[in-house]
């Protein structure tokens, strides 16, 4: 144990050992927090000598649980994901991962930002990877097949299209299917969440998007994404780098923070 913590230790013990020492003579606080947010009263005693006017005691405050990501059945298609926002929220975030993957373990790394942005839908592939049963899957390059599968998920979730259209999120494969997406309708995917797709992303067919966050793990196609960057201010596209400490490609790091820059900054000019 350090030193700094073992001097703490004992003047916790201390602190404590006096109010022990004392409680008879001091009137009786209102009632406390537990772990489970319930009241607990306090062990404190009100001396008979000194009676103490009763106040109705105070309310604990709801405790908000963590955030949950719930299975979408979604007809015709496999299942899709959804973490829901706050009530009274708008959704407006989908998210699409690469080649082999599984929709959970991305979403399972930014589940909290995923709430605090209005929530996500996530999808897997249409593809399966593999044997059927593997969990793994792939998205076919069908934008039009991909736009279908979007819509259905939301209309499972009970997520209507916002007026001012949705964000994609791709990762690898799926950065270039979204972008794909943009290029044919921009209105309804005018912003992107671009992250280490497999090829460089092209700025012509980005050149209506709203705005671009270009995303990378630092051990991984990071000259490409800024470089993306550069070329998207070129054609005063607004854009921005953001990357992820010390993982590979296909992986997440920090993705609560990183998620929350990039949601954030995609909602600068969003209608509140």
């Amino acid at each position: 144990m350090r030193a700094h913590g073992f001097w703490l230790m004992l003047a916790l013990v201390a602190c404590r050992d006096a109010e022990a020492r004392h409680a008879e003579d001091v009137p009786a606080p209102g009632p406390r927090l537990g772990p489970s947010g319930a009241g607990v009263s306090s062990a404190a005693h009100v001396s008979s000598a000194a009676p103490v006017a009763s106040a109705a005691p105070e309310a604990p405050e709801a405790l908000e649980l963590p955030a949950s990501i719930e299975e979408l059945a979604v007809p015709g298609d496999v299942r899709a994901l959804v973490v829901r926002g706050r009530p009274g929220a708008e959704t407006h975030t989908v998210f699409m991962p690469g080649l082999c993957s599984n929709a959970y373990g991305y979403l399972y790394s930014f589940p909290e930002t995923a709430r605090l942005h209005g929530g996500v839908v996530a999808l897997d592939g249409d593809a399966p990877c593999g044997a059927a049963d593997s969990g793994f899957r792939s998205f076919s390059w069908n934008p039009a097949l991909q736009k279908k599968r979007v819509l259905a998920a939301l209309a499972a979730a009970g997520v209507p299209v916002p007026d001012d259209g949705l964000t994609l999120a791709g990762y690898s494969s799926g950065a270039s299917i979204a972008e794909l997406m943009h290029a044919q309708w921009p209105d309804l995917f005018p912003r992107l969440v671009l992250i280490a797709p497999p090829v460089d992303p092209e700025p012509y067919r980005l050149r209506t998007a709203r705005g671009v966050v270009s995303m990378a793990c630092s051990l991984d196609v990071t000259s490409r994404m800024k470089l993306a960057v550069r070329r998207l201010a070129a054609l005063s596209v607004p854009a921005i780098y953001l990357e992820m400490p010390g993982c590979t490609h296909g992986n997440i790091a920090e993705g609560e923070r990183v998620f929350d820059q990039a949601f954030g900054w995609l909602e600068r000019d969003r209608p509140r």
